[in-house]
């Protein structure tokens, strides 16, 4: 009897470890899925300060750059006419042609003040397509050629301020420039938690302004 223990205990310890090792590689796999990343920008070389006028966003700067969809996502808004004038400077014009990309992250990517696009609205894009070229549209067309990135929470309805940029996206950008997958969604979230009526505040503001975004 004693015998038959011991042999049953040493199995059920074998199946345990068989088990463990079958799915180890499936928890390891499942905790790096997640979104790919790729620097948004191609073809010419560019450069961005570390600090943006008022809020926090990035003018990267490289006339005639390729502007790429830095995650997979739809395209969720676009202008394609540049409605700006200095005479009325509106805060909803502003940026000229634009894109914004919704990411399959729960983040929202804003490229504007583009020279020509590439996609239609309701998109789906992968990341590291080709969705614009940098330009001089909206106000750039007084100041210089550059693209204006914002990074954002996702709104569910039209809003300017927000989109315009949220958080700081030169870290994420000096990461995927080198490969590494860095994601702002935990940033976003944070920022959701932090600051939950950021939407309904920036639709708002855009009312009050005479402004959308979409």
């Amino acid at each position: 009897m004693r015998w038959r223990f011991r042999t049953q205990t040493s199995l059920r310890i074998v199946a345990t470890t068989l088990i463990t090792v079958s799915l180890f590689p499936r928890i390891a796999l499942a905790e790096n899925e997640g979104a790919k990343y790729v620097f948004p920008f191609a073809k010419v070389a560019v450069q961005y300060p570390k600090d943006h006028l008022h809020y926090p966003a990035v003018d990267v700067e490289g006339c005639y750059a390729r502007i790429l969809a830095p995650t997979a996502g739809v395209i969720s808004q676009l202008h394609r006419l540049d409605k700006w004038t200095p005479e009325n400077d509106s805060p909803g014009t502003r940026g000229g042609l634009s894109i914004t990309v919704q990411g399959d992250d729960g983040v929202r990517y804003f490229f504007s003040h583009l020279g020509r696009i590439k996609v239609v609205k309701n998109q789906r894009v992968s990341a590291g397509d080709w969705i614009g070229v940098m330009g001089s549209s909206g106000n750039a067309r007084i100041t210089r050629c550059h693209t204006h990135m914002g990074i954002s929470r996702v709104c569910p309805l039209a809003e300017v301020y927000l989109l315009q940029g949220e958080i700081w996206p030169q870290q994420y950008l000096d990461a995927w420039k080198t490969g590494k997958q860095l994601s702002p969604r935990k940033e976003i979230a944070q920022l959701e938690k932090k600051d939950p009526l950021g939407c309904s505040r920036s639709r708002a503001d855009s009312a009050i302004d005479g402004t959308r975004s979409s």
